[in-house]
């Protein structure tokens, strides 16, 4: 059996799995948000994200320290992630981040 492995780093926020055919749907209509799907084979965890920046296993990235700092699109960002957590029912507060999370495939 083969691996892959793909490290990413995003912003934006976990959300319950959701159908992604629904997803799309929800996302065509609000401006620079996207998704993510990673984690262990057959336990992959689903992301809304604004910023995302890949690495295969054994690529190196460099990121400069303001790639991670407040920037000035973050307002927009965090405006449109809340509005696409919304549009998919989700009620409570959200709180969009910088992340980093695996992807295992087979």
């Amino acid at each position: 059996m083969r691996l892959y492995s793909t490290a990413y780093l995003a912003y934006g926020i976990q959300i319950p799995d959701t159908d992604i055919d629904r997803l799309e749907e929800v996302l065509q209509g609000i401006d620079g948000v996207g998704y993510l799907t990673a984690g262990r084979f057959g336990d992959e965890r689903t992301y809304l994200t604004t910023e995302c920046y890949s690495a295969d296993a054994g690529e190196y990235r460099a990121f400069a320290p303001e790639t991670l700092e407040r920037r000035p699109e973050q307002a927009a960002w965090d405006a449109s992630l809340k509005a696409a957590a919304e549009a998919l029912g989700r009620t409570e507060a959200v709180m969009p981040r910088w992340f980093i999370t695996a992807d295992l495939d087979n």
